[in-house]
């Protein structure tokens, strides 16, 4: 049974009509009960600074918020929105915020993107400094992933540029991290050179399953993402993918396979700087 999946969008500005379309995806996928399911980075806003400022609500409280909660009661799973606006105690910058709710529709967790896109590209943007928009997090997130009566699993959160900071992943195995998961608004340029590359080198460094969701293609604002989205097992062997467009992958989290590949090499007990990351 399929229990991880991916939802790739190609979000616009208009929030509401990016949650009609999530509503869509959401049907065709069927969701298992506990079915782990992310969504990309800027889910339900593809925008700019002024768009996530008038969109952004107090974490815990909202309309697109309670929206969330109810979809994942409604399918009865784990709803992992990739990121949304959340207020911050600056009046002009935001969090960017992946929010987790449980299949009763509970905000259990939510995470602060740690590592914010300031970078000059040879796109039709060019020039990217989302730390003029967003306030940068403070800390590491995991949170339990019940699949049933007996299995718990531990589920750490990135959020795009986070990919490219291999301590931030390895402090997530370090506190028991067994699956990863990666929302995204990868731009093609970047996407093309680098996405899968680090995706897998995630996957293998850490020896866990990486779930990666990924907006998917041109928007409405000009602006190009890769899409690609993909799930990866923790041998780093892309299980499926979807190139571009939107749509749904899943695939299935064995437990037996992660137990096997960090028995036949106990890369976590040979790695004689551990100890410093969980500091």
């Amino acid at each position: 049974m399929n229990n991880l999946a991916a939802i790739q969008m190609i979000s616009e500005r208009d929030a509401n009509n990016n949650l009609i379309r999530l509503r869509a995806l959401l049907r065709g996928l069927a969701p298992t009960a506990n079915q782990l399911v992310l969504l990309p980075e800027n889910a339900l806003a593809f925008a700019d600074k002024e768009s996530y400022l008038s969109l952004a609500e107090d974490l815990g409280c909202g309309f697109y918020q309670a929206q969330l909660s109810a979809l994942a009661k409604q399918y009865q799973c784990y709803l992992v929105c990739g990121s949304f606006p959340i207020n911050s105690e600056e009046k002009d910058r935001v969090f960017t915020s992946t929010l987790v709710f449980s299949p009763q529709g509970r905000l259990i967790c939510h995470y602060h993107k740690l590592h914010l896109f300031d970078a000059l590209l040879s796109d039709k943007k060019g020039h990217y400094k989302e730390s003029d928009t967003f306030v940068a997090g403070q800390d590491t997130v995991l949170f339990d992933w019940c699949l049933d009566s007996e299995t718990t699993v531990k589920v750490g959160i990135a959020i795009c540029y986070d990919l490219r900071f291999p301590a931030l992943f390895q402090m997530l195995r370090a506190q028991g991290a067994e699956v990863i998961l990666v929302s995204a608004a990868f731009t093609k340029v970047t996407g093309a050179a680098h996405w899968q590359p680090l995706l897998q080198a995630r996957a293998i460094e850490n020896q866990c399953y990486i779930v990666a969701a990924n907006q998917g293609g041109e928007h409405p604002c000009g602006r190009e993402t890769f899409g690609h989205s993909m799930i990866i097992s923790p041998w780093g062997e892309v299980i499926k993918q979807l190139q571009f467009g939107e749509g749904v992958i899943q695939a299935r989290f064995k437990k037996s396979l992660l137990e096997q590949v960090r028995r036949a090499m106990p890369v976590s007990a040979h790695n004689r700087f551990i100890h410093s990351l969980e500091k």
